[in-house]
């Protein structure tokens, strides 16, 4: 802070006397106006010291972070949605078919969390129930509940309909932090994209709709480089692929021969037993975890290791997941043009 609001007003409150030869009576017209003047004088100096650290990055936050992040061709790295199943059931079946329009939404108790209905779905004439999937309004961890918590149903009502959610909803992430994309801000002045550094060239493929992740190999020096390019979980789509050729082609310098590859798959095989807590169904817990094991993979870049602690890390928050062990599993070394894959998995409960 440049200055309090007792130091404006000390200064203020000195310079009348030193001018009038006497000090401001208390409640005196002369007094008011000092003091209303010395309380927007605070809030201007207030004003001021914030706008000194929205600019520079490094103090930087929220809005102002993101400008300064779109002058590196950075942009904050969105959070994912939560998903799970609701049953939408019926007292008593009935003599037609009752349609679940996509987007109804479904709420907790208090309406604070909404998940809407990802498809339209049919609870068939003569049942009385349907497991529908649905995701979270927005992004966010805070997303993440775990069973029999959403049973308020908001733009759709039938006389005699109750539902609940049979499972957790997990996989809810939220917008990167300010910590972390300031981290990456920052690692962008490290490394200045400028056509002459492997950066450049895997920002431009990253930029691309579809594009996960890219390494690069060869140099300018060598005369060749090679973009390999990943999207999350597997290959990229042909689309994706085609734009990240078209997009690089015409921003590598001239006499560079240029050329873009997709990542040989190496297959991982996950077994794993676990241990459900007390309490938790097991066949959901299992379906839980196999959840966070594909997730867990979707994120893995091109040329990353694979690492069980990371896996394992994963297994372990999984909703309602007590203790886990892998069999017949270990690290796995992968090349800058390789991209590990989640293979089969086989998932046991621990006795």
């Amino acid at each position: 802070m440049s200055y309090t609001y007792k130091q404006i007003l000390d200064r203020m409150n000195n310079k009348f006397t030193e001018l009038s030869g006497y000090e401001p009576e208390n409640a005196s017209d002369s007094e008011i106006k000092i003091k209303l003047l010395a309380g927007e004088l605070y809030s201007l100096c207030t004003e001021i010291d914030r706008i000194k650290l929205q600019m520079f990055p490094n103090t930087a936050t929220g809005q102002y972070l993101d400008m300064h992040a779109r002058q590196r061709g950075l942009s904050r790295i969105k959070g994912d949605k939560a998903s799970g199943f609701v049953i939408f059931r019926l007292d008593m079946p009935v003599d037609h078919d009752i349609t679940i329009p996509k987007g109804t939404v479904c709420s907790n108790s208090d309406g604070s969390l909404r998940y809407l209905t990802v498809y339209d779905e049919i609870i068939p004439r003569n049942t009385t129930e349907r497991l529908i999937e649905c995701e979270a309004e927005n992004s966010g961890q805070q997303y993440n509940v775990a069973r029999n918590i959403v049973k308020v149903m908001i733009t759709y009502f039938s006389v005699g309909m109750s539902i609940t959610n049979a499972s957790s909803f997990i996989g809810g992430t939220d917008d990167e932090s300010d910590e972390a994309f300031r981290k990456r801000i920052e690692e962008s002045y490290k490394n200045t994209p400028n056509g002459a550094n492997e950066q450049y060239y895997i920002n431009l493929a990253k930029s691309v709709d579809g594009i996960h992740s890219a390494t690069v190999t060869g140099s300018m020096q060598s005369g060749g480089i090679n973009v390999c390019v990943g999207g999350k979980g597997g290959v990229p789509s042909n689309d994706a692929y085609q734009n990240v050729i078209d997009l690089l082609n015409i921003s590598c310098p001239f006499g560079i021969n240029l050329t873009v590859t997709t990542p040989e798959l190496v297959t991982v095989n996950v077994t794993a037993s676990i241990s459900v807590k007390n309490g938790y169904n097991e066949s959901e817990t299992l379906a839980n975890v196999q959840r966070s094991i594909a997730s867990f993979f979707s994120e893995l870049a091109v040329g990353e290791d694979f690492k069980t602690a990371a896996l394992g890390k994963a297994v372990y928050e999984s909703y309602g997941v007590d203790n886990y062990s892998f069999s017949g599993m270990s690290d796995i070394s992968i090349g800058a043009g390789e991209l590990a894959k989640l293979g089969t998995v086989h998932l046991t409960v621990a006795n």
